[in-house]
């Protein structure tokens, strides 16, 4: 339900970035001269959709097809910058030394992509891994585990999913495109008579709403900002006479459809009712109509430097938004940052979000550099989680990357479940052992491994365990690491097919071998046995044609025995 509003979220900015966009560019175009504040507010949103001046900027959108049809070389690294209040001092210059980088070709006139990357536990301990797509073949290496790579052939996946058991693969697809060359940019492309017919259809509904409301000019540098304020009712009001114009326009709503097609089609493949676009729009209504407006005011603000669109805000009691654009010594930025405040604990928060490119003037080498953040204070304590990705993208009609050799590829698709289950187990068992003996080497084994940490909520979680339990179990384990240990179980219980018992099976085995703790070695009983000294997974005894029920028992908060009966 969640995702799903999030979607609706997306499409219903869309939808405003267009009306809006379309409306202020009339009224800054319609007047001839502009004195007012509110004129000079609407003349710098118009620039939302302005072709040279907007916020998507020209040379981007060349940037972005040049790499779609072209030939280029990667390399980038990505890193974290923690630094929490409470949380182990050896713990965080772990995670803040790990990083990962990457380095390749990519040549979309043939389909092809080769990379190398490397996951850098510390200057010592490396996880390096091949990925391969040639021959429409997505492959996997490893020195760890083999000197081939395991692949996956882009043809055919309904088998191969069935071979992994799953039974109805009515909307899994055959074939996935990697290397899509079309975007939904072209469908949200308006012409001047469309633009028209959209201003005189919405102008209405927003001069009717802000015409007679008061603006303010405030000047910072050469930063000057319009802002107007409107009451949390005034804002539905405004968004529901938006929605009921778009239910049924005929110019924004086909495009609409074709924008979100993907979006639209993943929601649908979950559910058993058909939606679309304008049955979205009428939930939002309906939604908006239904909810309780309470009091409260809302500042909305344009700011333009060197006469151009800088910045757009929008400012609540609780939440300050802010998105900007800058372009200075040849640097293009983005920025979007989010300030929260805590109404009751007066904790606060700013997640923020910049991009910034280099070299587009040129399009032969862009530098990108990707950081996403959270800095504030939870019970009076700072914490900062910041990760960054620096990448390079040089242009290189001269590149090739060859296919893959007879010798040099296990693609799945040519095995049997059988034989895949075997392969994908061992795999998974040598991965395992492999990462046991690096969080030993670099003191990290409580934890899982740093790769857990690289997802924003992992850390804050960490912390608030730290700070709300001081609590050791007889098993030395702490809840994150017992949740983890009991999840490679888990995800098995209930009705599940012969395939997948045989999975569990190697992983109770490859747990057992590599656990020195009796407490966290597993037992199995039932339709099969096995022992916590036993070596070897009894596969044989499991027909991966039938199905079977698994149930599983905890001893102190941990998985000790799973009782698998044949259905």
């Amino acid at each position: 339900m969640k995702e799903k509003m999030v979607k609706k979220l997306i499409i219903i900015l869309i939808v405003l970035i267009i009306v809006l966009g379309g409306v202020f560019a009339y009224l800054y175009f319609a007047t001839d001269v502009l004195k007012t504040n509110a004129q000079l507010f609407f003349k710098y949103a118009a620039q939302i959709v302005d072709e040279q001046d907007g916020f998507i900027d020209s040379q981007l959108l060349e940037y972005s097809k040049k790499k779609q049809a072209g030939k280029y070389e990667d390399s980038g690294k990505f890193y974290m910058d923690i630094d929490i209040t409470g949380m182990d001092s050896e713990l965080l210059q772990t995670l803040n030394d790990f990083n990962i980088e990457y380095s390749g070709k990519i040549d979309n006139t043939t389909r092809k992509n080769e990379q190398e990357i490397s996951i850098n536990y510390s200057n010592d301990t490396k996880f390096p891994f091949k990925y391969k797509y040639a021959d429409e073949t997505l492959g996997l290496q490893t020195d760890y585990v083999s000197g081939k790579y395991i692949g996956i052939e882009n043809r055919n996946l309904k088998e191969l999913a069935e071979k992994f058991g799953i039974t109805d693969t009515t909307e899994f697809p055959d074939t996935i495109d990697l290397f899509s060359n079309s975007t939904n940019q072209e469908a949200i492309n308006f012409t001047k008579e469309e633009k028209e017919q959209i201003i005189n259809t919405y102008k209405s509904i927003i001069e009717g709403k802000l015409g007679e409301k008061e603006f303010t000019k405030t000047q910072e540098d050469k930063t000057t900002s319009y802002s107007v304020e409107i009451t949390n009712q005034e804002l539905k009001d405004l968004m529901v006479a938006v929605l009921e114009a778009l239910k049924n326009d005929q110019i924004i709503l086909p495009k609409l459809e074709e924008a979100t097609k993907e979006i639209i089609e993943s929601m649908n493949a979950t559910t058993t009712e058909e939606i679309t676009v304008q049955q979205i729009v009428q939930e939002m209504i309906d939604d908006l109509n239904a909810s309780k407006i309470e009091e409260g005011t809302n500042r909305i603000t344009i700011s333009q430097t060197d006469k151009k669109l800088s910045s757009i805000a929008v400012k609540t009691e609780e939440v300050e938004l802010k998105i900007t654009k800058t372009n200075t010594n040849g640097t293009l930025t983005y920025g979007m940052e989010m300030n929260a405040v805590d109404a009751e604990t007066q904790d606060d928060m700013k997640y923020f979000f910049t991009a910034s490119y280099q070299g587009l003037e040129q399009l032969a080498s862009i530098n990108e550099v990707y950081q996403y953040g959270l800095i504030g204070t939870i019970d009076g304590q700072e914490q900062k989680m910041v990760y960054n990705l620096n990448c390079t993208d040089t242009f290189n009609d001269g590149i090739t990357i060859a296919d893959y050799d007879p010798d040099e590829v296990q693609i799945l698709n040519q095995y049997n479940a059988e034989q895949i289950v075997v392969l994908i187990t061992s795999i998974v068992e040598r991965i395992g052992q492999v990462n046991v003996m690096q969080m030993e080497e670099i003191g990290f084994s409580e934890y899982g491994n740093p790769l857990l940490f690289t997802i924003p909520t992992m850390p804050l979680s960490m912390l608030i365990y730290n700070q709300a339990s001081d609590v050791i179990h007889e098993s030395s384990m702490s809840d994150m690491e017992m949740e983890l240990f009991n999840q490679r179980f888990m995800q098995y219980e209930g009705e599940q097919n012969g395939i997948n018992v045989k999975a569990l099976l190697q992983s109770v085995v490859t747990n057992n071998v590599s656990e020195t703790e009796e407490n966290r070695k597993v037992e199995v009983s039932g339709a099969v046995t096995i022992g916590k000294d036993d070596t070897e997974a009894p596969l044989s005894e499991i027909d991966t044609a039938s199905t079977y029920d698994v149930q599983i028992e905890y001893n102190e908060g941990l998985v000790s025995q799973i009782i698998i009966t044949e259905q």
